[in-house]
């Protein structure tokens, strides 16, 4: 089970070329490093890769060690390029 800082999360999304994914980091009270959720199922996409499921977050897509003041920006590259990884947007 996860221990996660409700207080401390970013939305993040993706609205180019006509798409609108939205991703969630939420900071990790265990290890101090941001995580990105994904919830795959609402877009009704196959992902490439295989992650870990959590009940009302979506999939665990990664953990980061990002300063807090820079997860703005460095969040939203590494949503970017999740979804490019998996080949949802190019």
């Amino acid at each position: 089970m996860l221990s996660l800082d409700d207080t401390m999360h970013l939305h993040v999304g993706y609205y180019e070329h006509g798409f609108d994914y939205e991703g969630v980091f939420y900071k990790s009270l265990e290890s101090g490093r941001w995580l990105l959720f994904f919830d795959y199922k609402s877009y009704g996409i196959t992902l490439l890769k295989r992650y870990d499921k959590y009940d009302n977050l979506g999939l665990l897509i990664g953990e980061y060690p990002i300063e807090d003041d820079d997860i703005e920006d460095e969040g939203h590259k590494l949503f970017e390029r999740f979804l490019k990884e998996n080949s949802i947007v190019k």
